[in-house]
């Protein structure tokens, strides 16, 4: 049994135990708000499940699988179920590769077809171009087409396929996205390959369910309608937390299955549970309960906890003017957590490239993201994409280590992922000669990184490689075959090489030493965090940063949210009728980023009329009394305290 399967059922934890048990199981739909829980009611379904159905899945060799939204997720229902036998968890991808792998015949045969589609595509664009179509667009058009027949002739030679980072055709690799295309297809078309799916795993319940792709949602239900009665499937999610464009939202109930809601929240102290009903009261409408509670003399008491937004306008000094609200915060909750420089404090931001210029990583974003391919700027977020995988699992925390004197962990790293170290490179060496060349190495290695030298990224690679320290990816060994090639920024084409090695050139001329706050910022690290990426953490105090500067093609408008209910009359009615739009994802991502908050919250919103925003929050009722700070207010408590001027609070 797990940990949190100990915790009390809740209303909505016995209704999923209902559906469990019935003879046949019935199928589900939960939908849980923000700090309910909803991953423990998933755990708690999967003990349940092992409990009621156990022995005879493990005679039929069945598992119940659970599906995450990220690999940190999955890990972390990993270590609450213990590694049971009975119980699959994984990514979507990662389970999708796991029903599809050993169908090698029909992954070629489907590989063919895709890419046949692709080329005709491309072929039917080139046809349809109209004598307005730049020369270089054309060219870029037959060089994709070029290197798609190629690829169509040399898969014909994989003996097998895997699944790796980024595609990679003619060495039999399938990126994400192939592995969704190529899953989905098969369950769509296939009913046989639906009904092997069943009976493998007759129990499927899917975390983050609003963030699952529609197709996704789709092909599992073709599942349950051939299967049911043999197959059972539950989705946990919150349709006010979809703040991923490419996410389904709402699941429609099935004929027969059954819609469960779970409206505690176990996570917000009361004040920033007002706000999160309120905002919620504009879309769904569900209304949460309890909040955070703590024991005083052995009795609970509810946390009240605080939660504002400051009203700044939009010509301030952003880094001051966090720095003077942090302060003032610190002040008003007599809580020095506020201005404490470590992590006491997330900062939330609207997109990433804002948190990269504050953290100085800026040259890698633009890099890797910009007319980058989907699976290297997705990649770069998270840190899986592959040219960054030599730097943040070897270069890193060699240097690391090694700036802390930790030679025994220094050399850990070199044992495992050095070559000139491996057993069968050792065999008739001078062992202490070769010591002494890899110590070497890795100091100069250490001064490369230290901020005292110029070096780029390139200049690290080439390191890796001359010395022998690490063996790179074929595809960074081609890019740096490339130095010296001109890149055609207009078009995205590497002179002498193809249109997918730009990205990485561009990355490998960044400064080396951008390696590091990148590297903080993907393993979460750093104070600041986009207001998406936090989406399921928690954190006692919150700074949301609402910048329209900061804005990420006009995807999200705060002022729709926050200011004259006029200025989003037409949203509003729209969504009503089920259109989303700006109005509507940005009340979403709104609350999402007040609900990451424990026991304080602190909207900072820069606007270019604070005053009339001031008035239209006020008369909304969305924050408590007194929880919308002005920048005369702030300036008047400065005075008060005989401060002028506020430090800036290291970040």
């Amino acid at each position: 049994m797990s940990r949190r399967s100990k915790s009390p059922d809740t209303k909505a934890d016995e209704e999923i135990y209902a559906c469990i048990k019935a003879s046949p199981p019935t199928s589900f739909v939960v939908t849980a708000g923000a700090g309910s829980g909803k991953t423990t009611s998933l755990i708690k379904a999967i003990d349940r499940v092992i409990q009621e159905h156990g022995k005879t899945m493990l005679m039929k060799k069945q598992k119940v699988a659970c599906i995450t939204y990220t690999e940190v997720a999955a890990d972390e229902i990993r270590a609450d179920v213990n590694a049971d036998v009975l119980v699959h968890v994984s990514t979507i991808h990662s389970f999708y590769w796991t029903i599809v792998s050993s169908f090698q015949t029909d992954i070629k045969l489907w590989l063919k077809q895709d890419l046949k589609h692709r080329i005709d595509e491309l072929v039917t664009k080139a046809q349809n171009f109209s004598s307005r179509v730049r020369q270089s667009t054309r060219d870029n058009n037959r060089r994709d087409q070029e290197r798609l027949k190629s690829h169509l002739e040399e898969i014909e030679s994989v003996s097998s396929f895997r699944y790796g980072m980024g595609s990679d055709y003619p060495n039999g690799v399938l990126g994400h996205e192939d592995i969704i295309q190529l899953a989905n297809d098969l369950l769509k078309f296939r009913p046989l390959f639906r009904r092997l799916v069943a009976l493998r795993y007759p129990f499927v319940f899917i975390d983050e369910s609003q963030d699952t792709f529609e197709e996704v949602v789709k092909s599992f239900k073709m599942v349950e309608e051939q299967m049911r009665g043999h197959f059972c499937i539950g989705f946990f999610g919150d349709p006010m937390q979809k703040i991923y464009l490419r996410g389904i939202g709402s699941i429609e109930l099935e004929n027969g299955w059954r819609g469960i809601t779970k409206s505690e929240n176990f996570r917000c102290a009361q004040n920033i549970l007002h706000v999160a009903n309120a905002i919620r009261a504009q879309g769904d409408g569900l209304k949460q309960e309890r909040g955070l509670y703590e024991e005083v003399e052995g009795k609970e008491q509810p946390i009240e906890g605080s939660a504002r937004i400051f009203i700044l306008p939009n010509t301030s000094d952003r880094k001051l003017a966090l720095a003077q609200v942090r302060a003032w915060c610190a002040k008003a909750d007599s809580d020095e957590g506020w201005v404490t420089p470590e992590l006491a404090v997330k900062i939330l931001v609207i997109v990433h490239r804002i948190a990269a210029k504050r953290l100085g990583w800026e040259d890698i974003f633009s890099a890797l993201s910009d007319r980058s391919p989907d699976s290297i700027k997705q990649g770069l977020l998270d840190g899986t994409c592959w040219p960054v995988q030599p730097f943040l699992g070897f270069v890193l925390p060699l240097v690391a280590a090694m700036q802390d004197g930790n030679e025994f962990e220094a050399m850990n790293i070199l044992r495992t992922q050095c070559p000139r170290l491996a057993a069968s490179n050792l065999v008739g060496k001078n062992a202490a000669q070769l010591l002494h060349e890899v110590r070497k190495a890795k100091l100069e290695l250490v001064r490369m990184m230290d901020g005292t030298t110029s070096c780029s990224i390139r200049d690290v690679a080439v390191h890796l490689r001359d010395t022998g320290l690490l063996a790179l990816d074929e595809r960074l060994e081609r890019a740096l075959r490339l130095q010296g090639v001109v890149a055609d920024a207009e078009d995205g084409e590497a002179a002498g090489g193809q249109s997918s090695d730009l990205p990485v050139l561009r990355f490998l001329d960044c400064p080396a030493t951008q390696l590091i706050p990148y590297g903080q910022y993907v393993s979460e690290g750093s104070p600041f965090a986009t207001q998406h990426g936090v989406k399921g953490a928690q954190f006692d105090r919150v700074i949301v940063v609402m910048d329209e500067e900061e804005n990420d093609f006009r995807l999200y408008d705060y002022e729709k949210v926050l200011g004259d209910a006029q200025a989003s009359a037409g949203d509003r009615a729209a969504f009503a009728k089920g259109e989303d739009n700006q109005w509507s994802r940005t009340l979403r991502l709104l609350y999402v980023c007040c609900t990451r908050a424990k026991r304080g919250l602190a909207l900072v919103f820069f606007v270019a009329d604070p005053n009339t925003t001031a008035a239209h929050i006020k008369a909304s009722g969305l924050f408590p009394e007194g929880g919308v700070v002005t920048e005369d207010i702030l300036i008047k408590s400065r005075r008060q305290t005989g401060q002028d001027r506020v430090a800036v609070v290291p970040s």
